[in-house]
């Protein structure tokens, strides 16, 4: 429906199962292409996400198992749905310290350790785009000046 309103033909119909427009008219059309991402976790809306999204954006919440689980249904998902999923984008919401010292966990230890684990998630499910959630400033400058850099060199 969203698709719709945006795309500037008049008299729009749809018969959703919970929405219907009967001869809407949409508004402007965008002056460039606006994607629709989800942040989608449980099945159902991975499903929804992988048949018709744009984008996906999860939030890494330290279980690299249930991410991988979650990549894997969305990508099934895209295939059933006849889409290659890797059209998808994928934006991962991050946090964590990056430390001087050994690993307290995911994305808790010395650049070595975020540099490998950020570099499975784009290797193993498509993750293109990282988006670090920390509040203290020297961690964000961290992250800018010895994560990324080092990340794009290794990331296949």
């Amino acid at each position: 429906m969203i698709r719709k309103i945006w795309s500037g033909e008049r008299s729009l119909r749809f018969d959703g199962e919970y929405y219907h427009l009967a001869g809407a008219q949409g508004g402007p059309v965008p002056l460039e292409p606006i994607g629709i991402w989800l942040g989608a976790y449980r099945p159902r809306a991975l499903a929804l996400t992988g048949a018709a999204a744009d984008g996906w954006v999860p939030s890494f919440r330290g279980d690299f198992a249930a991410l991988a689980g979650m990549a894997r249904r969305l990508d099934q998902a895209a295939a059933d749905a006849g889409r290659d999923p890797f059209e998808i984008r994928r934006v991962l919401n991050v946090s964590g310290t990056i430390t001087d010292t050994t690993s307290e966990g995911p994305l808790n230890g010395p650049l070595a350790q975020w540099v490998d684990e950020l570099s499975e998630l784009a290797d193993s499910y498509g993750f293109d785009t990282f988006i670090l959630w920390n509040d203290d400033p020297t961690q964000l400058d961290r992250f800018a000046h010895e994560v990324v850099p080092a990340l794009r060199s290794g990331v296949g």
